[in-house]
């Protein structure tokens, strides 16, 4: 594509170019050469081109039908200034040429969260920046994260915390509030794509992961959760505004402490997720 712009540009600068240097190259005979001898000698169709050029524009003839026949000028209503304007105006010329300009769209997602940052940038359209974020990670961990009630409020937190497993209403929490900006000059959709974390020392095990999600910077936390159980894809919003209107999602996970939870490690992964629509 940028060969075919930049050959564009080379022609149109060429055009120009030509124009400037009052040097034309183009198909047309420069001037134009053209005998019209034919055309004005005998027998052709301009041949009498020349008479009538010393009338007056006046007739003189008896009109029958009034007692006092006069003159009668033919031409008095005939005004050519219009057409022979002697100061050269209403008079143009004109090129006409379509102007497009084609703006990339550009797609941003930043991930922070547990001291790290990472970032994803989109230049254009089907570029996929797609990236793993290294060095840190979303850790479900009792001395970390610590232990959470039903409504998300701590428990403690501690290698060996003498808090109860319950079938309902413990869990323990990600080791960070995870934040995710996305920015864009384009209509986009922001979600986030996870599944229940799959047991590594017991075969067939999984541990369902819950999320819940703020827009407002932790102000409120929206009512609820979702709850990834099996691969699900959880759209958080779809931005249709102003381009470069930034928007700002936090999300606090965690994970139940129960009894029928196999003890052991668990592993899996969360995508967070911005496409243009």
């Amino acid at each position: 594509m940028r060969i075919k712009v930049l050959a564009l540009t080379m022609v149109l600068v060429m055009i120009f170019a030509g124009a400037a240097m009052a040097q034309y190259t183009g198909v047309f005979t420069n001037p134009l050469e053209f005998d019209d001898s034919a055309y004005f000698g005998d027998g052709g169709a301009y041949a009498a081109y020349d008479q009538h050029k010393d009338d007056d524009g006046t007739v003189f003839f008896n009109d029958v039908d009034s007692d006092n026949p006069g003159d009668y000028t033919h031409l008095e209503g005939l005004n050519r200034d219009a057409n022979y304007d002697t100061n050269g105006r209403n008079q143009d010329v004109s090129v006409r040429i379509d102007t497009r300009a084609y703006i990339p769209c550009f797609l941003e997602l930043k991930l922070q969260g547990n001291q790290g940052t990472t970032s994803a940038i989109s230049y254009g359209p089907n570029a996929d920046a797609a990236t793993n974020a290294t060095g840190y990670i979303i850790a479900f961990d009792n001395e970390i994260g610590g232990f959470l009630d039903e409504n998300w409020v701590s428990l403690g937190h501690g290698g060996n915390a003498q808090i109860n497993p319950a079938d309902s209403g413990v869990y323990i929490g990600a080791c960070d509030i995870f934040s995710v900006e996305v920015v864009s000059n384009d209509n986009y959709r922001y979600s986030v794509e996870a599944q229940a974390l799959e047991a590594q020392d017991n075969t067939g095990a999984v541990l369902p992961m819950h999320m819940r999600t703020s827009l407002d910077a932790g102000a409120t936390w929206e009512s609820g959760f979702d709850a990834f159980t099996t691969s699900s894809l959880v759209k958080v919003d779809k931005y249709d505004g102003d381009p470069g209107e930034k928007l700002t999602a936090l999300h606090n996970f965690r994970v139940p402490f129960t009894m029928s939870t196999n003890h052991g490690y668990y592993n899996g992964e969360v995508i967070f997720r911005a496409a243009t629509i």
